[in-house]
This record gives C-alpha cells, sequence and structure tokens, in this order.
C-alpha cells in the first residue's frame, strides 16, 4: 500500500536566462525585497546589479543584505531578520548556493515570528515552532548541489558547535528560479564539490528507509544527469548543456531530499562541518562510496538500480562504488583527509556529532564504533 505526501515550491521556473523573470515574480508579493547574497563574488560577476536591476524595473523598493561566504550563523540570520523587520519587507530573495538560500528561509520565517533562530533548531532549540506564516521567498541557486530552492529546511551552524535544521513546510520557497546561466562563473572545484552534494542527495534518498516512490523516480534520473555531466562541467565550465544538467540533478536531489531524507554521509558530513569546517559537499564526496559499501554489505537493496542507470549490471549494484571513486580522481577531490584537517583524536566528538536527522534516514542503523570505522577509512 502507498501512502505518502510530496512537498515542492509552489512554482518552479527553470530555463536559460530565466533570471529576466525576477521582477516579475517578485512583484506578485508585494512591493519591498530583502535581497540576500552571501560572498563577494556576486558583486564581481555582476549578479548583484543585475538581479537589483531588474527588480528596481518593477518598481520594487530593494535592501540588499551581503554575509560572508561561510554557513550560515545564528547571529547573521538573526540580524538579517531584524533588518526584514525593520525594512517591512514583503518578500525574501535568497540568491546563491545553499547557504544563501537557506538564509533567506529562515529570515523568512524568523522575521514574523519571536526569538531567535536558535530557538527553532532541531536538537539544540528550545523546540519553538513557526506560528505565524513566513514571509514569501524567491530561492535562485547559482550553484548546483544543495537543492535548497525546493527544501522544507534551513541549514544554521554555530561555528565548532553545531550544524542544525529549522525544518517546517511553509519554509519551502514559492518560487524556484533555476537559470543555469547564473552557474556558468562557478569555479570548478565549487562546481565539483556541489555536483558531488547532489549526487549523494540522489543516491541516498534513492535507499533511505524513508524513501518514497516519486522521490525515487526523481532520483535515477538525476544519478542518470549526475553521471553523464559532472566530469564533464568540471572539465569545461562554459558547456551549457552540462551546467543544465547538473542544476537540474540538483533540483531533483532536493526534492528527493525533502521527501524522502538522506543518509549516513550527510549525518557524517554535518559532522565534519560543524566541528572541522569540512567543506560540505567535498565530506559528502569523500564519504559516499564507504557509506555505500557499508550498506551494500548489510545486504540494503537498491543499489543494483542504481547502478544500471551508469550501465553498470552486477548483482547487488557491485563496481558502482569503483565508478563514484573514479569519478572523485576526475573532478579531483581527494580520498583521504590531510592530518590537519582531521586526525584521530577527533574522532570521538565526530561521531557524537553525526547523530542528526539526515543519520535517522540510513536503511542500516550504524553503532558508534562503525561510524568511527567510516571515518577513519578518511584518515
Amino acid at each position: 500500500m502507498f501512502n505518502f505526501s510530496f512537498y515542492s515550491a509552489g512554482e518552479i521556473i527553470f530555463a536559460p536566462g530565466s533570471i529576466s523573470r525576477i521582477g516579475a515574480c517578485a512583484k506578485r508579493f508585494g512591493g519591498r525585497v530583502l535581497f540576500i547574497t552571501r560572498g563577494k563574488n556576486f558583486q564581481e560577476c555582476g549578479h548583484v546589479a543585475h538581479v537589483s536591476g531588474l527588480l528596481k524595473q518593477e518598481a520594487m523598493i530593494v535592501y540588499h543584505i551581503n554575509l560572508p561566504d561561510a554557513e550560515p550563523q545564528v547571529d547573521d540570520v538573526d540580524t538579517a531578520a531584524a533588518k526584514a523587520r525593520e525594512f517591512k519587507a514583503d518578500v525574501i530573495i535568497g540568491l546563491g548556493g545553499g547557504s544563501a538560500m537557506d538564509t533567506a528561509k529562515a529570515v523568512a520565517g524568523l522575521a514574523v515570528n519571536p526569538g531567535s533562530v536558535r530557538d527553532y533548531l532541531e536538537g539544540v532549540g528550545k523546540g519553538f515552532s513557526l506560528t505565524n506564516k513566513p514571509l514569501p521567498v524567491i530561492a535562485v541557486p547559482t550553484t548546483a548541489g544543495t537543492g535548497a530552492e525546493v527544501t522544507k529546511n534551513a541549514v544554521i551552524a554555530q561555528a565548532g558547535v553545531f550544524k542544525k535544521s529549522m525544518r517546517h513546510p511553509d519554509l519551502i520557497p514559492r518560487v524556484a528560479l533555476l537559470d543555469p546561466e547564473l552557474t556558468v562563473t562557478v569555479p570548478p572545484r565549487v562546481t565539483a564539490d556541489s555536483g558531488m552534494d547532489a549526487l549523494t542527495q540522489l543516491v541516498e534518498a534513492y535507499v533511505s528507509k524513508k524513501a518514497q516512490p516519486i522521490p525515487q523516480a526523481l532520483c535515477l534520473y538525476g544519478i542518470e544527469l549526475a553521471g553523464k555531466y559532472l566530469v564533464r562541467v568540471v572539465t569545461d565550465g562554459n558547456d551549457l548543456e552540462a551546467r543544465s544538467g547538473m542544476l537540474l540533478a540538483s533540483l531533483l536531489s532536493g526534492l528527493a531530499l525533502a521527501n524522502s531524507g538522506l543518509g549516513a554521509a550527510h549525518g557524517i558530513a554535518a559532522a565534519l562541518g560543524a566541528l572541522k569546517n569540512i567543506s560540505h559537499g567535498r565530506a559528502c564526496a569523500m564519504l559516499l562510496p564507504h557509506v555505500m559499501r557499508f550498506n551494500m554489505t548489510a545486504g540494503v537493496a537498491g543499489y543494483e538500480k542504481i547502478a544500471r542507470v551508469w550501465g553498470i549490471n552486477t548483482p547487488g549494484g557491485s563496481g558502482i562504488t569503483d565508478k563514484v571513486e573514479d569519478m572523485l580522481n576526475q573532478v579531483g577531490i581527494p580520498k583521504s583527509f590531510s592530518p590537519h584537517e582531521v586526525c584521530d583524536a577527533d574522532i570521538t566528538a565526530l561521531v557524537n556529532a553525526s547523530r542528526g536527522s539526515s543519520m535517522s534516514g540510513n536503511p542500516v542503523e550504524l553503532s558508534d564504533d562503525q561510524i568511527a570505522g567510516i571515518l577513519k577509512n578518511l584518515l
């Protein structure tokens, strides 16, 4: 018997050049826009000026906040939410990678609800839930990886302490606007890390113990796209077809994780990001083949179908982990951490920090010793 629900953005717009529609999209929700980006690259490549100009063409009043290029921090969100209230924003736009879009979602929720964002975070907060409907969000990804433009959570960190989610269905953006042309300026390293994040999300959502039929169908297509385009787009960032393919794979991964959850690679990666400041996409990429091998050894079904998408017709999908590791080599992601990044003394704390919502979706329950064993494979 099937029994499921399916969450998505209110509207998904996907086309080269579709950023030209940002003003008309925003105008639906009112005349005052809080526009959030992270990092200096947006000014340098002209995205901020271009988007601000498009909004002002529609007579929108725009307030732009550019935050440091890092994971959203509690103080970032609280400060930006206070500005949204002061500015009386009607709509929030998040343009950038997952961090910018998650910041926008959290600000949209906190702008009309009391307290600090920490109060709403799973596992570390006060258990607050959003009682007032968040401001509408328009999410515009400029990287192909997180799928945050269609998810119901915002990942918030406190450096060296935690990385947790604020989660509510009303945080899902009202409009997800995906323009592959915006991703062309992303450097190869970020393209590789974010692309592997998308692939990890697709694989983990497909085999998750919470897997649902619609996301599973999306996962298989997304995995096919990643296999076809990831190495290609890292090799040639101006390849718009490959950029489009990976942006679509990322979108599908976001729809999948929002409805089916994730697994151990993401659970451990969250700990590595929170405690050791390891890039989320790189951590997921390095963990993926090890978590897949563990799950396959435990008899988890599903990998055989994933393998077939890539033309690997072997019992149980054996050989797929070799394919993933070959992709890592081709896109320049290392197989192990350097001693100054992660060492044996970090293992216990990392294991303890891995027990978040992502870990709960892994199809096999891992003991502390098993998580430690996976981490030691990367030292």
